[in-house]
């Protein structure tokens, strides 16, 4: 499916954008010129995340393949467990490094609490939590095959309105306020529903329609989370960054419709159907490369409207570098 792939792409891109404009905020006071486009820049990425759950609904649940649940298991979970486990181990071990240096080498207490949290990395998140929407397939799969469009679309507007208004009293902006994993997936049901609906739906809303949900969700977005910030002194944790905010969910559904109604490879066919075997890999490297061009000082060195983009490209360009050499290696492979 061309527009899968295409989606894949700009959504890996968009998750590097997002993470260097939110290099921008931290390192500059809100009000300031390059915070505001920090904002700015985040906002508009904000709907990545998202997007990667869709795909995995649209994929996963349009699958109408006859398969036992060990066959399902063993093909899905081997996918994401291998390199969530080899990252992790990764991640953990550069806290340890980086606590070697400064002096303050985390305890074994702490290394064991991050994992059980499911941030050994805080990017890291992600695939714990899409771990939770995997087991449960099999059985959305059944709730699919025994429902109408009209039914699934209803229990998505459901479950998007509890999600949306839940996230009002929670106080983590990407996963909710427990200490453990487990339930985050919970939280990510109708985005998986919603990829599958997207994939089924035949029908072409009109562009301009789109991009004006994405743009009014993205500006009030942006305004809701200065006007949040600056009265609780608040970075990026704040109810218009979360992903299952009401504006996100908004931005994040038009752009996906928006994905879709590109029906040609962005990148050329070939090059596209390569590049989507490396688009994980981009994910789980690329923080590790912001955070060496953050250590020198040259991440935030430009202004935001040329720095964000450049360093975006220059991230995603390093990280596609690296994913590429460990996919050239038999063993290493599985781990993106």
């Amino acid at each position: 499916m061309i527009w899968i792939n295409n989606a894949r792409i700009v959504s890996t891109f968009a998750v590097v954008f997002l993470h260097v404009a939110i290099s921008f905020m931290l390192n500059n006071d809100i009000d300031t010129e390059y915070w505001w486009f920090g904002n700015i820049f985040n906002v508009i990425a904000r709907w990545c995340v998202p997007s990667f759950v869709m795909i995995s609904g649209a994929l996963l649940l349009s699958n109408k393949k006859e398969e036992s649940l060990s066959n399902f298991y063993a093909k899905r979970l081997s996918r994401i467990l291998v390199p969530m486990a080899f990252w992790s181990t990764m991640y953990l071990g550069l806290t340890f490094i980086h606590g070697m240096i400064d002096q303050q080498p985390p305890s074994l207490k702490d290394l064991v609490r991050l994992l059980s949290r499911g941030v050994p990395y805080e990017h890291l998140w992600f695939l714990y939590m899409i771990v939770g929407l995997y087991l449960f397939t099999p059985f959305f799969r059944k709730i699919i095959a025994v429902s109408s469009t009209k039914e699934i679309s209803l229990l998505v507007i459901a479950t998007f309105t509890i999600t949306s208004i839940n996230f009002i009293t929670e106080n983590q902006y990407a996963r909710g306020s427990s200490s453990l994993f487990i339930n985050w997936f919970l939280l990510y049901i109708p985005f998986f529903f919603t990829g599958y609906l997207i994939q089924q739906d035949h029908r072409k809303p009109p562009r301009i329609m789109l991009w004006a949900i994405f743009l009014i969700s993205c500006v009030i977005s942006s305004v809701g989370h200065y006007v949040v910030a600056s009265n609780n002194q608040l970075f990026f944790d704040s109810y218009f960054y979360g992903f299952t905010s009401i504006t996100v969910i908004a931005m994040s559904v038009s752009m996906m419709y928006l994905l879709k109604s590109c029906d040609s490879p962005i990148l050329g066919a070939h090059f596209n159907k390569q590049l989507t075997l490396l688009t994980l890999g981009v994910y789980l490297i690329h923080p590790v490369i912001i955070e060496i061009i953050n250590k020198i000082g040259y991440l935030t060195k430009f202004h935001p409207v040329i720095g964000v983009p450049s360093m975006s490209v220059v991230v995603s360009g390093i990280s596609l570098l690296l994913s590429w050499m460990l996919y050239q290696v038999p063993y290493l492979r599985r781990t993106i």
